[in-house]
C-alpha cells in the first residue's frame, strides 16, 4: 500500500482544496492529511482560523478521497514522514523538496482564481465577515 502524505490549514473550505487533495490521493492508495493545528497556525502565520480544528477536521474526514486526518502541532520533518511510513508527500511549497531523500515529493499547483485569503476578503467587503 502507498500512503500519501498532504497537508494545510483548509480554514475555509473550497474547490481549490477539493482539487488539492484529489491530486494527492491519485498519487497513492492511503491519503492522510496533516491538518494545521490552531496553535500552530496562529504561530505560523499570525493567524486565528475562522473554523477550530476540530470542525475543520470533521469538514475533510467527510471527503471520500482522504482516508486519515492528523491534527499537525509540530513542523513537517523528515523524523515526521518516517515515523508515519509516507511514500509520497504532496504539496504546493518547492521548499518541501528537501524531504526527496526520504519519500517522493511531488509538488503540486495551488487552482488558479481561489483561495481562502479572497473568500475572507471578499466577504468583508460585502460586509458579511
Amino acid at each position: 500500500m502507498k500512503k500519501v502524505l498532504a497537508h494545510g490549514t483548509f480554514d475555509i473550505m473550497h474547490y481549490g482544496h477539493i482539487n488539492y487533495l484529489e491530486k494527492a490521493k491519485s498519487y497513492g492508495d492511503y491519503l492522510i492529511v496533516m491538518l494545521t493545528s490552531d496553535n500552530l497556525v496562529n504561530i505560523e502565520k499570525g493567524k486565528i482560523p475562522y473554523f477550530k480544528e476540530d470542525i475543520r477536521k470533521k469538514f475533510l474526514l467527510s471527503l471520500k478521497c482522504i482516508d486519515e486526518v492528523i491534527i499537525r502541532t509540530e513542523p513537517i520533518s523528515k523524523s515526521l514522514i518516517e515515523k508515519l511510513h509516507i511514500d509520497v508527500f504532496v504539496t504546493i511549497y518547492p521548499q518541501d523538496e528537501k524531504l526527496n531523500d526520504i519519500c517522493d515529493v511531488q509538488i503540486v499547483k495551488r487552482t488558479k482564481g481561489i483561495s481562502t485569503s479572497q473568500i475572507k476578503e471578499y466577504l468583508k467587503e460585502k460586509n458579511h465577515y
